[in-house]
């Protein structure tokens, strides 16, 4: 299967650390050049230093991804740099646990604000550059928590739905300009805003194990490829079959 991403431009909100940075090694592999911003410039800097140790250098900017004019100045500044801007990652976000009854209007509207504006705002500046240059692929990073929320986390797997109906919304907006938007829906994925494995949280899944941000990055990496030039609006689930049956166990309990 030809993917054709050799030279695309790749730009990453949050793509410093975690599945962020697997996108963007995902996509270095395919020869893509990469920006990536993130809020935090010393995680950057590792980031860019692991890079251009391995692949080579990115283009990295520290970017406030809830300020309408940071983030489109980095869509801007990445489409110059590399002379078009092809492919965007909405994967910046952050996560919250606490319960319903004791949460704070300060702390849902962080979760909502960071989570769902920086989709907004990721994606109406992408889409102005790709319309310069006659198109391009968004995928904005949602979560299996906004297909089935988990409890003391109302705010994130508020957001998360909100972000799989703007998919909807902007794909069907934004086809006109051949612009694709499809979305990813992490499960279970081993990070550092998601705990080790453990029987409570693997009694979900039907492949009984976590996942690695490099299962999320390839799908974006498919996502973004003329593989999938047909597909837009659409959100994928990467999850291991979490749920895919009520009861998850049966056949692990009777193989």
């Amino acid at each position: 299967m030809k993917l054709n991403l050799q030279d695309k431009t790749v730009a990453i909100t949050g793509g410093a650390r975690g599945i962020g940075k697997s996108v963007a090694e995902e996509f270095m592999k395919e020869g893509c050049n990469v920006a990536i911003c993130d809020i935090n410039e010393e995680t950057l800097a590792e980031a860019n230093k692991y890079f251009k140790n391995k692949y080579k250098e990115v283009y990295t900017e520290r970017v406030d991804v809830c300020a309408a004019d940071q983030v489109r100045g980095f869509a801007e500044k990445a489409s110059r740099i590399y002379g078009h801007l092809d492919i965007w990652v909405n994967n910046a976000g952050v996560f919250a646990a606490k319960p319903l009854l004791e949460m704070t209007l300060e702390e849902w509207e962080r979760v909502i604000r960071i989570n769902m504006n920086s989709v907004f705002l990721g994606t109406q500046s992408a889409a102005r550059e790709m319309i310069k240059t006659g198109g391009g692929v968004i995928i904005n990073t949602a979560s299996y928590a906004g297909i089935m929320p988990t409890a003391h986390k109302i705010s994130y797997g508020a957001s998360k739905a909100g972000i799989i109906a703007m998919t909807k919304e902007s794909a069907g907006e934004l086809a006109p300009y051949n612009i694709r938007v499809n979305s990813v829906a992490p499960g279970m994925i081993s990070t550092d805003m998601m705990p080790g494995n453990n029987e409570h949280l693997l009694n979900r899944i039907a492949l009984r194990k976590m996942g690695r941000p490099e299962d999320v990055a390839k799908m974006c990496v498919f996502l973004a490829s003329e593989a999938a030039n047909y597909i837009t609006g659409a959100t994928y689930e990467v999850t291991g079959g979490m749920y895919c049956i009520q009861d998850v166990l049966t056949p692990w309990e009777i193989k």
